[in-house]
């Protein structure tokens, strides 16, 4: 059970290094509402919304090496505790952490446009 959970709480921000990796290689091209970063800021401009598919994968990539070590890191502490429970609360905090990331995105749209 241990080594499903541990899988779990990792795979939040693996998930989330791979997605900014493929934004940064291959941020979307026109501003749409599909895919890529949106909100109404990136939305305004070509160059707002090129700027804004940049930053958030640099973000999400930085973000998904970090919490993926710490995360690992907590769950391989806790291999004789209780897991179960700090894989609930890590990957809660990931998800926190992973909604966080969207107000450096418009501080700096904001600052830049």
């Amino acid at each position: 059970m241990f080594l499903f959970l541990f899988c779990m709480s990792i795979l939040t921000p693996v998930s989330t290094f791979v997605v900014g990796m493929v934004m940064r290689k291959h941020p979307a091209r026109d501003r749409n509402w599909v895919t890529g970063y949106r909100s109404s800021r990136s939305m305004k401009s070509q160059e707002a919304w090129y700027h804004a598919q940049k930053y958030c994968a640099g973000i999400w990539v930085k973000g998904g090496v970090a919490a993926t070590v710490i995360s690992a890191a907590v769950m391989l502490g806790c291999y004789r505790g209780d897991y179960e429970t700090v894989s609930v609360g890590v990957i809660a905090v990931q998800l926190v952490c992973l909604c966080l990331s969207v107000i450096p995105v418009e501080l700096e749209l904001r600052k830049r446009f």
